[in-house]
């Protein structure tokens, strides 16, 4: 053995050690789901404004509409969000469409959606308005900016927040350079100035262990800050013969800030352009490489949700991408900081 091998072998078991260090925190189970199992993936939830009626939407099917007249379901898949796919039709994933971000502003329900395909940089997000979240009532407005080969981000995972201002800001980003934000003109449509990075983890990582990447940003506002949750590490394609080490595997940070806009800084202060995150969750029990995460308030028990989807690590169902579940727990936030609960 040489002693660059010895070398890079004690780096990674001291990763590895580190990891299962950092996350040996107890997480509670999420919200056990009546019905059958439903696909979810990169979950957004939302409460209809006129019948509290519960709208989630997924990844994948179109932008796949579900929903439940109860938060413990049963949960049923209803339709898609663009059922003839994207009206981007000149970018590879134009019929699959990622990562929907559901909001309700001025009477409108606005999408913001995603279309790429893996490890590619050729992606846009785009936009889509309906009055109801009813299949067969979104308007697709198409894309609203792209990114190519070679940017120093993605255009992926895209989620609406409006600034202390009462301005629109889109948040979005995956890989490369992690999460950046664009200004939004009062149309929601229209970018304005240059995208600002504001999380990004640079921490190097040894092949052939994943590189410690970031995406899945969601903007929160409670009390008097902004909160940035982001998910980072492999998210997808889980060998269960070759699991990665403990920790490499998706989990969610957040930092926060007075402004929506940054800088977002976490428990111990550090900027998370620097590397910041303060663990929300991270896989534990039957609960695998949890992420996408959203948040949304609850109007019949008045409390902040967690969303969040996650692979089984247990029985037939243990780390097959088919069975990914939309996980959901109650936010603590007496400390300051986002702590899951029980519902």
């Amino acid at each position: 053995m040489t002693s660059f091998t010895a070398m890079l072998r004690a780096l990674c078991f001291a990763l590895t050690t580190l990891s299962l260090s950092s996350f040996a925190v107890t997480f509670p189970d999420p919200l056990k789901l009546a019905g059958d199992h439903v696909y979810v993936h990169d979950p957004s939830l939302i409460q209809r404004q006129s019948d509290g009626k519960y709208f989630l939407f997924s990844s994948h099917s179109k932008a796949a509409i579900i929903t439940a007249d109860d938060l413990a379901g049963p949960w049923t898949q209803v339709g898609s969000i663009l059922p003839n796919g994207s009206s981007i039709r000149d970018i590879p994933g134009w019929d699959d469409i990622w990562a929907p971000d559901v909001s309700f502003h001025g009477g409108q329900y606005y999408a913001y959606y995603a279309v790429s395909v893996s490890g590619s940089q050729n992606s846009s997000i785009g936009l889509a308005t309906s009055s109801s979240m009813e299949p067969g009532t979104w308007t697709d407005h198409g894309q609203v900016f792209r990114t190519f080969t070679g940017d120093p981000y993605n255009a992926i995972d895209p989620t609406l927040t409006i600034d202390e201002n009462g301005n629109p800001l889109l948040t979005w980003g995956s890989y490369w350079g992690d999460i950046y934000q664009y200004n939004l003109a009062s149309n929601f449509q229209t970018i304005t100035g240059s995208p600002v990075q504001v999380a990004h983890n640079s921490t190097p990582v040894p092949a052939p262990l994943p590189q410690a990447s970031t995406e899945g940003s969601f903007v929160w506002k409670h009390g008097d800050f902004y909160y940035l949750f982001v998910s980072n590490g492999q998210c997808c394609s889980f060998d269960p013969n070759n699991l990665p080490p403990p920790g490499q595997e998706y989990k969610v940070f957040v930092g926060r800030s007075q402004s929506a806009h940054g800088p977002f800084v976490d428990k111990n202060g550090v900027n998370m352009v620097n590397n910041g995150g303060t663990l929300v969750i991270a896989s534990h029990g039957d609960v695998f490489a949890p992420g996408g995460e959203g948040v949304f308030t609850d109007s019949k028990s008045g409390k902040d949700i967690f969303v969040y989807h996650y692979l089984h690590s247990q029985g037939a169902i243990a780390y097959k991408e088919a069975n990914s579940s939309v996980g959901l727990n109650a936010i603590d936030w007496s400390s300051g900081w986002p702590v899951l609960t029980s519902i």
